[in-house]
């Protein structure tokens, strides 16, 4: 496939990246020198310097042979703009990463298709999804849904009154706990990779662990584990009076939750206040206890630090944890603290900027029989939703015969066979147009797409 992705930030970087693993032919445009050369430093693929608007440099990257575009720069207006050339171009499919909603409100009158744009991308509306299923499921470092949400993967640490520490997984088996749900991988501190989890493994207090089911399953484990599972969220404390934090503190007021936001900024804070209709503004330094006092910072459900600058971030949520905060989430923007995340004890999540981007972007461009990908933010591994194809290698055949083929680092941890959710054991048969949960590192995938392909008899 022939794409052309225009934007070389953090979110056009790892989508390249992606995309030219499946050995896509990709070309990538920024205006930064900057940019094009780490690109070049670090990928195999073309870059081209200049505005990704302009249809001179659209052709040198060849649009008329393009399947696909991709504009993810800064500016809604120069990805509006490409798309709409790669419109008149035929490109079959134009992704635009567009922030302001004012565009495409029911008062403009605009759609998405008069700009011959096939899929919007908001990347502040997919980081306040995030939140959401976050502070919703208590004790969660991450949550990924598939299928609306019937199978999800979550993310948790084993805290010091778990009942099953020192427990094996095939011990956890035969009492019935992980009869609807699989543990994916254990993030051991002092282990130098990530656990792909046998029978034989042990939970360890301050494992973080990845399991996979359907939603009441989790939430079921949960309970066992000792984990208070109340969805409703009575009171939150936003700081940052950012697009993320205004769309984040009108999402929970709607669904009554007592909300109360922070905003260091004078003209922010008043703006805030006049668009908000029944969450408290409050302005002053968020990383003051006398203002968190002030907010009611003791046992708030929620906490939430949005401001845009990681740093103040982090030490937001940290100051709020300290302080009686039941959780405490981060928004990261740069791509070198994600690995950090783990290691500081008082953040209980984050939300990745440009994570969250890339997989909503995966997920709208179906590579091959991949349905959707969500790459991880904590671990680098990514989890993929897959069709298998007919004839497939893995078809046909009993999950415990194939362990000899199958990727010692990746792990199938549910299929969907129809309107059935299965949990897979030794014994379970894959069928053609399964629809089967994977969680792999990125070095096995190549492998596991060629054992789901279809194939010519």
């Amino acid at each position: 496939m022939k794409a052309i992705i225009i934007g070389a930030g953090e979110v056009g970087f790892h989508t390249a990246k992606l995309l030219t693993v499946d050995n896509n032919d990709v070309v990538l445009i920024d205006e930064s020198e900057e940019a094009c050369q780490r690109v070049n430093e670090q990928l195999d693929l073309q870059t081209l310097c200049g505005p990704g608007a302009s249809p001179v440099l659209l052709q040198d990257a060849g649009i008329s042979d393009a399947e696909l575009i991709i504009a993810v720069t800064n500016s809604d207006e120069i990805n509006m703009l490409a798309c709409q050339i790669g419109d008149r171009y035929g490109v079959e499919t134009k992704i635009a990463r567009v922030s302001n909603p004012d565009y495409f409100s029911e008062e403009s009158g605009l759609t998405p298709q008069d700009f011959g744009i096939d899929l919007l991308v908001n990347p502040e509306h997919l980081c306040v999804e995030e939140f959401i299923r976050l502070l919703k499921t208590p004790e969660a470092r991450e949550v990924v849904e598939f299928e609306d949400g019937r199978i999800q993967l979550a993310a948790f640490r084993i805290k010091q009154k778990n009942p099953f520490i020192g427990k094996s997984l095939s011990e956890l088996d035969k009492n019935g706990v992980l009869s609807n749900i699989r543990f994916a991988a254990i993030n051991r501190r002092g282990e130098k990779n990530v656990i792909i989890p046998r029978g034989s493994d042990v939970l360890k207090q301050g494992d973080d662990v990845f399991v996979i089911g359907s939603a009441l399953a989790i939430e079921q484990l949960f309970r066992l584990f000792g984990i208070i599972f109340d969805t409703y969220l009575d009171r939150v404390i936003i700081v940052g009076a950012s697009a993320i934090g205004i769309e984040l503190a009108r999402t929970l007021e709607g669904n009554g939750t007592d909300v109360k936001l922070i905003e260091s900024d004078d003209n922010l804070a008043e703006l805030a206040s006049q668009t908000l209709k029944r969450t408290t503004v409050l302005e002053g330094d968020f990383l003051q206890f006398q203002l968190l006092e002030e907010a009611g910072i003791e046992n708030v459900n929620g906490f939430v630090s949005v401001t845009g600058d990681d740093e103040n971030d982090i030490m937001a949520c940290m100051t709020a944890k300290e302080h009686g905060a039941q959780r405490a989430l981060a928004l990261i923007q740069q791509p070198r603290y994600l690995p950090l995340l783990a290691r500081i004890p008082r953040l209980d999540g984050a939300v990745s900027r440009h994570l969250t981007v890339v997989s909503n972007l995966l997920r709208l461009i179906r590579r091959g029989n991949i349905v959707s990908v969500a790459s991880l933010h904590e671990i680098d591994a990514e989890v993929i939703e897959i069709v298998t194809g007919v004839n497939a290698k893995i078809a046909h055949k009993e999950l415990g015969s194939l362990r000899s083929k199958f990727p010692d680092n990746a792990f199938i941890g549910a299929i969907l066979r129809r309107e059935n959710l299965i949990i897979p054991h030794g014994e379970t048969v894959i069928q053609p147009a399964d629809r089967v949960i994977v969680f792999s590192m990125p070095e096995a995938i190549p492998v596991v797409e060629d054992m789901f392909a279809a194939r010519r008899v």
